[in-house]
């Protein structure tokens, strides 16, 4: 019978001319390319790798960077900088290596680099049309260029600005609009003058950011620095134009595809997704991580995705735990909105992604104002009808959506866990000559078992005492009406009913003692039972192993 011939690996040739077009490229295929390139790294990879940035291709130049920044280790440090003092090597490519030296340490990198340029002025000229051309493509050249500036030094970060208005360059706006956001009052200044000096070239974008610096900052400075140059653009610009400006402001660039949320977790966090139609084959759009104390803690962009590969994002989100669903786009942006408010009261930087996608955003606000959603279930006021309900609380923790909701902070209840866990009496082996094994065995383990349970409801009826305060219970009560509202989403009505009367039982003024609220002693007896393992895993996904907190066991 004839053997099946296995599949050959592609070469590497293939790997890097299919990595060149690496947009319609499969996430877990660019994985597996990585993984075939770093087989052959030091056999000959590495230096195809370097070869692309021989080409007259900035595609093929964005490749190798791409590669080297996955693949680059310090070993590679001394082959990078003899290839960047090679006078065969262009200038635009040795720029382009910049980044990766920086990563490496190298003392080529930044100013190092511009002795050995052929023509210094001329390459930076390129490298400045090249970097606008980049800007002007999508949000994440936007993204990738701005978290570049941000890591810079003040001074540099000032110059790169003033650049920027001096380009005369309309793709230009596209950096600096962002950079009125949650940056230091310098830069803003700066960033304002930046686009008064682009003057009608940047009016149609500037007009609208500038009104909305105006209603957002508290900064009295900003605001009359701000105020200055909005008039002056205004004066400059032909009649009409603010009006002009304003109302395409109000318009989203992109009609909405798809609006979702995930389910919030034991942390209170939150994905918040949104799809706009870029083309009739793709989409893209931003995914928020949101977390109810804090804001939106961080922002993911994608960029002309297709449409299938969106749906299997979708698909893995949920088979990681992150469970989400269709919802009124409404609803979507209103759960932005709180959380952007929470991160201004709190003082709390706004991921640089989000500022970039903040005016498309703003339109689809704007477009949806006259649909006000809800976030949360409305307030109930608790009443003995309740009661039967509340007692099925502890019900709630069977259901994966509430699977990671443990008490937080988890540092203030790592006391009880010791002590409960303190108390075990692992089981021991009988000596192999013991009489009656079995019997004494058994009614040893149901003994155990026994002590056990009892050890634990001592320990949470402590932690009921010192843990759980009337803060503490306002917290989980407005957590658990906004999860309610995400059921009521769903249609899964028995649920939002459960989630609604446990809510009304943990506010403060219900008058029930938490002893009689079966879903709080749930919570801490799965947080005291279950912490020791959920430390664990928290230490394994560091980067670095860390040593486990030193009183989580304590000696018996």
């Amino acid at each position: 019978m004839p053997t099946k011939k296995r599949k050959e690996s592609p070469s590497i040739d293939e790997v890097l001319d299919a990595m060149c077009h690496r947009d319609s490229v499969d996430p877990l295929q660019m994985d597996a390319y990585l993984e075939r390139l770093d087989e052959e790294w030091t056999a000959g990879a590495r230096d195809k790798v370097l070869d692309l940035l021989r080409r007259r291709d900035p595609a093929a130049h964005s490749t190798a960077v791409y590669i080297l920044s996955h693949l680059a280790t310090e070993d590679d440090r001394e082959v990078l900088e003899d290839f960047v003092t090679d006078p065969t090597v262009s200038d635009i490519a040795k720029l382009t290596l910049a980044p990766v030296l920086r990563e490496l340490n190298s003392e080529l990198a930044e100013e190092g680099l511009v002795e050995y340029l052929n023509d210094p002025e001329a390459a930076m000229l390129q490298m400045q049309s090249r970097l606008l051309e980049l800007v002007g493509k999508s949000e994440l050249g936007v993204e990738a260029v701005l978290e570049d500036v941000l890591s810079m030094p003040l001074e540099r970060r000032l110059g790169f600005v003033d650049w920027l208005g001096r380009s005369h360059d309309p793709r230009a706006v596209h950096l600096l609009l962002p950079l009125l956001e949650n940056q230091s009052t310098r830069v803003v200044m700066a960033t304002i003058d930046a686009l008064e000096q682009l003057g009608s070239l940047a009016a149609p974008q500037a007009i609208p950011a500038l009104n909305h610096l105006l209603a957002s900052s508290s900064n009295r400075l900003l605001k009359q620095h701000a105020r200055a140059a909005l008039g002056r653009l205004t004066m400059q610009a032909a009649p009409g134009t603010e009006a002009q400006a304003l109302a395409e402001a109000a318009r989203p660039a992109y009609p909405l595809y798809e609006a979702r949320v995930s389910f919030i977790d034991g942390s209170g966090s939150q994905i918040i997704m949104l799809a706009w139609k870029h083309s009739e084959e793709t989409v893209k759009g931003i995914n928020l991580l949101c977390q109810d104390q804090w804001g939106i803690k961080d922002c993911y962009s994608t960029d002309e995705m297709t449409i299938e590969r969106w749906q299997r994002l979708v698909r893995e989100m949920s088979d990681q735990g992150f469970t989400n669903f269709v919802v009124p786009p409404a609803y979507c942006l209103a759960l932005i909105s709180e959380a952007a408010a929470l991160n201004r009261r709190g003082r709390h930087k706004l991921p640089i992604a989000y500022a970039i996608w903040r005016p498309l955003l703003s339109a689809e606000m704007q477009q949806h104002q006259g649909q006000p959603v809800a976030t949360a279930l409305e307030p109930q006021p608790f009443s003995p009808e309740l009661l039967p309900l509340v007692q099925k609380g502890g019900e709630l923790f069977q259901m994966p959506e509430f699977s990671s909701w443990m008490y937080e902070p988890l540092e203030r209840i790592q006391p009880f866990m010791a002590r409960y866990w303190g108390t075990i009496e692992f089981p021991r082996v009988p000596p192999a000559n013991a009489r009656g094994r079995g019997r004494s065995h058994k009614q040893n383990q149901q003994q155990a078992a026994t002590d056990q349970r009892q050890a634990l409801e001592t320990v949470v009826e402590q932690a009921l005492e010192e843990l759980i305060d009337d803060q503490w219970r306002l917290l989980y009560e407005t957590r658990l009406r906004r999860q309610g509202q995400l059921f009521a989403f769903a249609g899964r009505r028995q649920e939002v009913a459960l989630i609604h009367a446990v809510a009304a039982a943990l506010h403060p003024a219900s008058g029930l003692p938490l002893k009689e609220q079966p879903f709080v002693r749930a919570l801490l007896s799965l947080s005291i039972r279950q912490g020791p393992f959920r430390i664990l895993l928290e230490t394994l996904d560091k980067d670095e192993l860390q040593p486990l907190p030193g009183d989580l066991f304590p000696p018996r």
